[in-house]
């Protein structure tokens, strides 16, 4: 961030989510931005990068450029402009990068729901690593010229919980050029911590206080669908009893997705932990992308402990520990939703 300026690990202290307030495409911001990136030691660190304006091929450039030859453990840069084709997208590495990074690029029509989905399966992939994550959101700006605040807020909102909880640190641009004060000054309190450029001043730290809670935003989410085709009239989607950093966190691990999908498709009723657990274990087995588990006991013991009784707690299932069975319940906007994840996921 400059000479002199003061480090962003001891400014930054223990903030997980930070607004990056500097002008686009200038050396301020991109300087700031592997700053932030590379606050651990880069060979610690997994990075995950979101861009909607510049291509992976100049995110990469940014990297070389301001950090080096330090690479990071794991490397992913999610495309998340639907205006670009297949080879802009396409980066052709033919280096030490090749090893660790890949390209996730989303559909043509990605809405805020997609980069959310796509950050948290990206960070549910990565989170039995030892390394730390470092993400970035390139930009803010670029999503609120596409669509409103109110979708932006929040996805934000959403990705800074499950940062939270995953331990993970991200950071989020926003040229504050671009916008009226007044929408700056929604986003704000969102975050841990503001890192500004100011330019009188250079850069500047705010913290939110200790105690300070960040606002909420929460509001269900309607799982994307086009029309019922038993009438082109009525949307294929109902509204979802699910806040969007709810519905984020159910998708966020790989097995808790496969256990919705099987779920999903048994249906309405009631199935024994031995039929569920031999479900979802031949279902991973069947995917490419995914590692096998290691054993079905293993399933069993991440089913019983971890999923069951989160999918529990939010009503979406009843889990009887004595009869070992769980009754689904069924909802179909969440079974939209899930359509479209598995979708986008599996094809």
């Amino acid at each position: 961030m400059g000479e002199g300026s003061t480090p962003l690990d001891a400014a930054l202290g223990e903030a997980s989510s930070v607004l990056l307030l500097a002008p686009s495409a200038s050396e301020f911001e991109d300087d700031a931005c592997v700053d932030l990136l590379t606050a651990d030691e880069p060979s610690r660190s997994n990075v995950l990068s979101v861009t909607l304006t510049q291509s992976p091929d100049e995110r990469i450039a940014l990297w070389r450029r301001e950090a080096g030859e330090q690479l990071p453990a794991r490397a992913m840069v999610v495309d998340a402009n639907g205006d670009r084709s297949a080879t802009e997208s396409t980066t052709d590495r033919g280096d030490d990068l090749s090893s660790t990074l890949s390209v996730d690029v989303l559909r043509s029509n990605a809405e805020p729901i997609d980069v959310g989905m796509a950050l948290a399966r990206h960070l549910g992939a990565w989170e039995s690593t030892p390394e730390s994550t470092r993400i970035c959101l390139h930009s803010l700006t670029a999503l609120l010229d596409s669509f409103d605040r109110e979708a932006v807020v929040s996805l934000v909102s959403a990705l800074n919980d499950l940062c939270d909880a995953a331990g993970a640190t991200a950071h989020h641009h926003l040229d504050p050029a671009a916008h009226d004060d007044g929408l700056v000054a929604t986003f704000r309190p969102l975050y841990d911590a503001v890192v500004e450029h100011v330019p009188e001043d250079g850069w500047t730290v705010t913290r939110a206080p200790d105690d300070a809670e960040r606002p909420s935003f929460r509001r269900s989410t309607t799982p994307p669908g086009g029309a019922a085709s038993t009438d082109p009239c009525r949307p294929e989607t109902v509204p979802m009893p699910y806040s969007f950093d709810q519905t984020l966190d159910l998708i966020s691990v790989s097995r808790r997705r496969t256990l919705l999908y099987h779920l999903k498709d048994l249906g309405v009723g009631t199935v024994s932990i031995d039929e569920l657990v031999e479900g979802v274990a031949t279902r991973e087995r069947s995917i490419p992308a995914r590692e096998a588990p290691e054993s079905t006991d293993s399933v069993r013991v991440s089913l019983v402990h971890a999923h069951l009784p989160k999918l529990a707690d939010l009503g979406i299932l009843e889990y009887d520990v004595e009869s070992a069975t769980v009754r689904y319940h069924g909802n179909p906007a969440l079974e939209s939703f899930l359509r479209y994840v598995e979708t986008l996921e599996l094809g």
